[in-house]
């Protein structure tokens, strides 16, 4: 896992945990994260050879007024090293290195359609019973389900699919 995602992730990651400030760092992330990801066009002019690298700096300094020092230092340093289009996979990165901190576990909620976030939260609260450790869960869309949904964390496996279940009656009618 030794990635230049990985190696910028884990460098946040050491920074909050040497502040004592994972939560917090990991809550700005992931808004940071959702914003860079409904304006994608942000992260490519934030990388553009086209632009200075000054005047993309102070873009990014005044777009993101208020976030912690540390996450602006690191995207920086990230843009000054042409690694902007990495951006989102680093946070990813940090936010799994928060996550296995804190004892979460990640998984991936299968649908056909793009889900509500608090139908998602719905379902992490049930799976984490069902693991007995709080899950966070991310959508991937997946049309070949029909309907319904399915759940993976870890090597488990929870299917609510329609194809599942038409599966399921197609082996019972076989036997």
């Amino acid at each position: 896992m030794e990635t230049i995602s990985s190696r910028y992730g884990l460098a946040l990651y050491s920074i909050a945990l040497d502040n004592n400030q994972v939560v917090e760092m990991q809550e700005e992330i992931k808004q940071i994260s959702s914003i860079f990801k409904e304006n994608a066009d942000f992260i490519m002019i934030l990388g553009s050879s086209f632009i200075s690298l000054t005047e993309r700096q102070n873009l990014l300094k005044k777009t993101l007024i208020g976030v912690n020092e540390d996450i602006i230092a690191l995207i920086l340093v990230v843009m000054e090293n042409n690694r902007t289009s990495y951006l989102l996979d680093i946070f990813e990165a940090f936010n799994s290195y928060c996550n296995e901190y804190r004892g979460i576990s990640e998984g991936l909620v299968y649908s056909t359609l793009k889900l509500d976030q608090k139908v998602i939260n719905q379902i992490e609260e049930k799976i984490s019973k069902v693991e007995h450790q709080k899950v966070e869960l991310k959508n991937i869309i997946d049309p070949t389900l029909i309907g319904g949904v399915k759940v993976v964390v870890h090597d488990c496996i929870y299917d609510g699919s329609i194809k599942h279940h038409i599966e399921n009656m197609k082996k019972d009618l076989i036997k």
